[in-house]
């Protein structure tokens, strides 16, 4: 069952990414979304999935910094020019925006990085199995078959390599046929597994009941407690978005980027929010620091 944020009950796990990613996209404010953006960075650390945020933040980085870029550069909306650049106005309100775009997409996929090590695939069954039995197995299969087929696409690759296809050398119509003769047995391969995993659940009789789970989850105490404190936590931060709080309006007058009254009690909302696993995560490393300090 694991321990920490992992112990939780799945749909304790799922209320927590659908209120943190909807948060995300609500609140439209650098602060808001800079506080998140380092309270889920703080999270990965936590789960020691340092090497995940080294993998996929190159591309996070790289998507951002384009929409960061391109955004001033498209949009003309604002009434504050800063510079120009090849004759076109580069307005403040932009690049506020294009900041904001770029913090909101960090912060969605960043917490996708601890979704798929925290909602494995038998919690993800748990919780959409009943309702949408075939929808769930096909997800799950797409999330699984994803990276098998890359694994494969490059052990493919490095043994006809060494028969020499290649698809880094040669003529680019060589090249194009090897890279065709490399999909065609990527792709022969997977039938074929699919039709052995087809038959064995056929044969297990997946489908003609209602399916048990070998893992009973089953709410507990602290699973009631964080679904309480989830559940207010999350009505709190949607008043505060129909409020207008932790929103910041560009046009037609550009408001003021610091906090102002009620929104300091939003942002402490946010912050319980985004960091609620930070601090089941930080109690569990206090109480292994303090049995270490016992023994």
């Amino acid at each position: 069952m694991g321990r920490g944020i992992k112990s939780y009950h799945p749909f304790i796990l799922l209320l927590y990414y659908v209120l943190g990613i909807t948060g995300f996209m609500l609140y439209q404010h650098p602060i808001f979304l800079s506080v998140g953006v380092l309270l889920i960075i703080c999270f990965i650390l936590l789960l020691n999935l340092s090497a995940e945020l080294k993998k996929w933040g190159w591309m996070i980085f790289t998507m951002s910094l384009f929409i960061f870029i391109f955004t001033p550069l498209f949009n003309r909306k604002g009434n504050h020019i800063l510079f120009y650049f090849m004759d076109r106005q580069i307005m403040l309100e932009a690049i506020i925006q294009g900041s904001m775009i770029a913090l909101t997409l960090i912060g969605i996929m960043s917490i996708f990085i601890t979704f798929n090590h925290l909602m494995t695939s038998d919690k993800f069954l748990f919780l959409f199995s009943t309702i949408l039995p075939q929808w769930a197995l096909l997800t799950m299969l797409s999330m699984r078959f994803v990276p098998l087929l890359k694994q494969r696409l490059n052990q493919m690759k490095e043994i006809q390599e060494l028969k020499g296809v290649s698809l880094k050398q040669g003529t680019i119509k060589g090249r194009a046929r090897n890279g065709m003769l490399l999909l065609q047995m990527l792709l022969t391969s997977a039938l074929e597994e699919s039709i052995q995993s087809a038959d064995s659940m056929t044969a297990r009789g997946y489908g003609i009941k209602k399916r048990t789970t070998y893992h009973a989850y089953s709410m507990q105490l602290k699973d009631w407690l964080a679904f309480m404190f989830l559940l207010v936590m999350g009505f709190l931060m949607f008043l505060g978005w129909w409020l207008g709080d932790g929103v910041l309006q560009l046009l037609p007058i550009l408001e003021q980027v610091g906090l102002d009254g009620r929104e300091y009690a939003y942002l402490t909302v946010w912050i319980l929010l985004i960091g609620f696993p930070i601090g089941i995560e930080g109690n569990e490393v206090i109480k292994w620091k303090y049995l270490q300090q016992k023994i």
